[in-house]
């Protein structure tokens, strides 16, 4: 007999099926394969001449050789590898007005998941937090993306606060071949620099950077008892006039330093808050400026 929590995380999962295919086979397909090409291009078949098709492929022996037209069709060898790093960090249980970041995290992934198997491409997951926790190796197919999404929605409060530095040096051990890595964090980690520019090197890199309203502007409320959502802590903030203006100077000093090292990087990051009612727009709008760039 399956437990209220499986029946919980098996109707999240399904949620989360319906929710992002609907997306992706409406708006998000066709701007990843516009962005993410596949290896080349290999010959398929030879065919008779129709109008419109592009004169440059023309066989010029089978032409020659039936009296009619004939064209070479090339299709598009995709077979990329996408490599999906989750952090499954305490911190990711944090939410406010909207969702917890692990649950917006949750579709994010799906819709990158689901956009890879539709394009013919495999698709992988690491979990992480304090350390790297699971390692599922990339594959196609249905079953295993909602296996995928299983995975990030029972690994909970995985430690205190991610280490992104170990994430992305286990990203870069278990793959030697480019992938294309989205890594899904709120970056509260400390320095991680040296990882990411090795793997922005090799890899494919996009940084999802997830936020929560609460977190980029604190209402002036005084003394105010939270939790910690890694260690379940009680503890107690100002949140007067004085701590506001330092919380504001800190986390304007974080964003600075967090621009700076994927600017340094050559890396371009999405930033999702998890109060949007459409998670998509940020991810859509990013391929969009990428597929222009070419």
């Amino acid at each position: 007999m399956m437990t209220p929590l499986s029946q919980e995380i098996l109707a999240e999962i399904r949620r989360i099926e319906i929710f992002t295919r609907r997306l992706v086979n409406q708006q998000m397909a066709g701007h990843y394969q516009s962005v993410f090409k596949g290896r080349g291009m290999s010959f398929d078949e030879v065919r008779l001449y129709s109008v419109g098709d592009d004169p440059r492929t023309i066989d010029w022996n089978v032409t020659a050789r039936t009296g009619e037209p004939h064209v070479k069709v090339y299709t598009e060898e995709r077979e990329l590898s996408v490599v999906i790093l989750m952090d499954v960090s305490g911190n990711m249980g944090f939410g406010t007005r909207g969702a917890q970041k692990r649950r917006v995290a949750a579709r994010l992934a799906a819709m990158m998941a689901f956009s890879a198997i539709k394009s013919g491409d495999r698709v992988g997951l690491i979990t992480f937090g304090d350390d790297v926790h699971r390692y599922v190796p990339p594959k196609k197919g249905r079953t295993h993306v909602l296996r995928l999404i299983d995975e990030i929605l029972t690994q909970e409060g995985q430690g205190e606060s991610a280490d992104l530095e170990k994430a992305l040096q286990f990203l870069n051990k278990v793959n030697r071949r480019k992938v294309v890595a989205f890594l899904i964090s709120d970056f509260l980690s400390p320095s991680f620099d040296h990882a990411l520019n090795v793997s922005a090197r090799r890899h494919d890199l996009i940084p999802l950077i997830l936020t929560d309203p609460a977190e980029e502007a604190m209402a002036k409320v005084g003394l105010v008892s939270v939790q910690d959502a890694a260690s379940g802590e009680p503890s107690f903030f100002d949140f007067g006039t004085q701590g506001i203006a330092q919380y504001a100077e800190a986390q304007r000093r974080r964003d600075e330093t967090l621009q700076d090292l994927f600017k340094r990087a050559g890396v371009s990051h999405i930033k999702v808050k998890t109060d949007d009612q459409d998670y998509a727009a940020p991810l859509i709008n990013y391929f969009k400026i990428r597929s222009k760039r070419g």
